[in-house]
């Protein structure tokens, strides 16, 4: 009974760490519209986009994150929408999680190329614990030492589902400069499974900056707006949620038709460090991106994970639409 009580514990400690936290993937900005609801439909036109994420394989290969995204501008009415599907599995099956998230956001425009976003996105969450994927103290037989016996644990609870609201706003000098905050989870709502209180899913701060310079024309900050092919990027962000706090400071290079980059991610709370390697492409309307998340603390409690990252934007308007996703 202690071991039955000592595993329960254990497993309950697991599912709060895992769902009272985020996913993250390495490059929010290759992830439309994750980081700032405001800055759906950044694009212009109808961007579609898929991410998968595969994590700490020396585990097994048990952590998967899939993506799927759909967002698109008015540019008459000034406001943009989008939706996103998440699928976030956890220790093969153990904790899996599924997000719907609906957005609008509107423009201000300030004056030409400078512009407010203002976005609000409404998610519905639907989780499973999949108590049968775990081994218990009294189904280990005293003689083999092997968990072949049936346990006598009952749980009625096995799903959890709620809505929840996020809000961001976002300051834009077109194809320049992007400033922006966010506030995710404003009602904080409640996430356990036996207990609904016993996790809850804490609000989540962001603030985030990206700066492009035109290698190819000298635009300077307040000059013409286009942008050229070939082009410098730079990006940063700031995220804390509960105790947990996290920054992202990337830098890469974008020469028609390869881009790349290299961002350092750090987890404050934890000094976890991971270095990310960005390589993409772009052809028409379609942009592939490939990222290698390199674990370099020297804290030994990770693993490398890589990413693929694939957007395709209609476009009615350009024949060639240059990235509209930036490191």
């Amino acid at each position: 009974m202690a071991m039955r009580k000592l595993l329960f514990i254990l497993m309950l400690g697991f599912c709060g760490m895992v769902s009272a936290q985020d996913y993250s993937f390495v490059n929010h900005n290759l992830t439309p519209f994750s980081l700032n609801p405001s800055l759906a439909g950044n694009a212009k036109d109808i961007r579609l986009g898929l991410n998968y994420r595969q994590q700490w394989m020396a585990l097994g290969n048990r952590y998967h994150t899939i993506r799927s995204s759909f967002d698109m501008s008015f540019h008459q009415q000034a406001c943009n929408v989008g939706f996103a599907y998440s699928f976030d599995n956890m220790a093969g099956g153990v904790f899996n999680q599924n997000e719907f998230d609906f957005v609008y956001a509107q423009r201000l425009l300030l004056k030409e190329g400078m512009t407010i976003r203002l976005g609000v996105m409404g998610s519905f969450f639907l989780n499973r614990l999949g108590w049968d994927k775990i081994k218990y103290g009294d189904q280990y037989d005293d003689n083999s030492k092997r968990p072949t016996l049936e346990t006598m644990e009952d749980f009625e609870n096995d799903t959890r589902s709620f809505f929840d609201v996020s809000v961001g706003a976002s300051f834009n000098i077109e194809n320049k400069l992007t400033l922006g905050a966010a506030l995710y989870h404003i009602a904080e709502p409640d996430n356990g499974f036996n207990d609904l209180k016993e996790n809850t899913l804490h609000r989540k701060l962001v603030f985030h900056v990206n700066y492009l310079k035109d290698l190819q024309n000298k635009n300077g900050l307040w000059g013409r707006s286009a942008l050229s092919d070939n082009y410098l990027f730079i990006n940063g962000s700031y995220q804390k949620q509960d105790e947990f706090q996290m920054a992202n400071l990337g830098v890469g290079v974008a020469w028609d038709p390869i881009i790349f980059g290299v961002s350092d991610k750090n987890t404050l709370t934890t000094k976890v460090n991971v270095v990310g390697f960005m390589a993409g492409v772009h052809f028409k309307g379609l942009q592939v991106f490939y990222v290698f998340d390199l674990f370099t603390s020297k804290k030994h409690n990770g693993s490398w994970s890589h990413e693929l990252n694939l957007i395709y934007i209609i476009s009615k308007k350009d024949k060639y639409p240059c990235p509209a996703t930036y490191w």
